[in-house]
């Protein structure tokens, strides 16, 4: 087991890392392509069910303290229900890390060197990956709180440059296409919010004290507010129009920035998604290993980086042939499945153990510890 300890503060810390860069990369074209100048609404929409994504998570770790969802699913539904709910969570982290693996890789081919093969992006994402949770959680963290302090002040100097740009008009008609577009956008941003239960792999390893419950919906808070202004951005700067038809809006923005000397903003914008990417993917092979390693009952997870890491470059490859086939499988397939393990199905453990009055021993009465 890992004997690196992290603060609380730093597993929320990777749960923002991991869901923003995903976001940017991945769903902000996707949820444009949705809902378009009403995006917003769909932030709106979709900020509830992603509160009470966090509050689930943050609870079910309060009952079954120093257990990860693996763990505590096998305690909730017993042996052989809840070895298969875990192998199923155990796919979900799996998954996940495969799709930021290949997002990573076809941002550099797509947006910036499009005669490198994708795989030398992929595997050398892969190998620091490896690297880092063999190193431990702590390191892993440490990396991720240097990437945190630079991205927030791009991001607020990114909103201050362009804003003489934006037209607010663009957001005019509201609700133009009906209700629809802007559901589809909202599931699609709750299925990116749906994966905050990484978390619960990663509160084992943080001290019990404090409010976790506070805690994890003002990260959420956080990470929904993350979401607007890329969300809202493209379609004042570019039009309604042309930010559908964008594949990465928020690099597109900070390429286009000039302000006298100012120039190529876009290179510190290639520099931290590379960091955050690595923060993302290194979280992700952290918790799978971990997952597999509990599930089987092997002593060190550690071990399994290698193995597991190759493969989720294999499958990488083999889960779509182009960006194409991976936007739509983001647009289509992707916002249910993840928002029914993320969200549904934690939702799903936490009735069962109310209704059993399950908990392990020392776990604080009423479902946890002031939230």
């Amino acid at each position: 087991m890992e004997e690196s300890r992290i603060s609380r503060t730093q597993a929320l810390m990777l749960v923002i890392s991991s869901i923003t860069v995903t976001g940017h990369l991945l769903f902000i074209p996707v949820i444009l392509n949705h809902a378009s100048r009403d995006s917003w609404l769909s932030l709106l929409c979709a900020a509830v069910p992603a509160l009470l994504a966090a509050y689930l998570t943050a609870r079910l770790s309060q009952r079954f303290p120093g257990q990860s969802p693996v763990e505590y699913a096998r305690t909730i539904l017993g042996r052989w229900l809840g070895s298969a709910v875990s192998a199923l969570f155990i796919f979900y982290l799996f998954h996940d890390a495969t799709l930021s693996i290949r997002g990573f890789g076809e941002f550099f081919t797509s947006a910036i060197t499009p005669r490198t093969p994708i795989l030398v992006y992929m595997t050398a994402i892969i190998i620091l990956a490896g690297y880092a949770v063999r190193s431990g959680i702590e390191v892993i963290s440490r990396t991720n709180q240097m990437f945190l302090v630079m991205i927030i002040p791009v991001g607020i100097l990114a909103s201050i440059l362009t804003h003489k740009d934006k037209d607010y008009r663009n957001f005019l008609p509201v609700l133009e296409n009906g209700l629809q577009p802007v559901l589809m956008g909202a599931l699609t941003l709750l299925s990116l919010y749906s994966t905050f239960i990484i978390l619960g792999m990663l509160l084992p390893f943080a001290p019990r004290e404090g409010r976790i419950g506070r805690a994890s919906m003002a990260t959420m808070l956080i990470l929904v507010v993350m979401f607007l202004g890329p969300l809202t951005g493209p379609v004042a700067i570019f039009g309604a129009e042309r930010s559908m038809g964008l594949s990465f809006p928020s690099f597109q923005i900070l390429r286009d920035i000039k302000v006298g000397e100012l120039q190529r903003l876009d290179l510190l914008g290639i520099m931290l998604w590379s960091m955050g990417s690595f923060s993302k993917i290194a979280l992700s092979l952290f918790a799978t290993c971990l997952g597999v390693s509990q599930w089987f009952g092997l002593k060190d997870f550690r071990v399994l980086a290698l193995p597991v890491g190759s493969l989720m470059v294999i499958v990488s490859l083999l889960h779509s042939r182009n960006f194409l086939e991976l936007y739509s499988f983001f647009q289509s397939t992707y916002p249910y499945y993840s928002t029914f393990c993320g969200l549904l199905l934690p939702a799903f453990l936490f009735g069962v153990a109310v209704l059993r009055r399950m908990r392990v021993p020392g776990a604080p009465a009423g479902g946890g510890e002031r939230s």
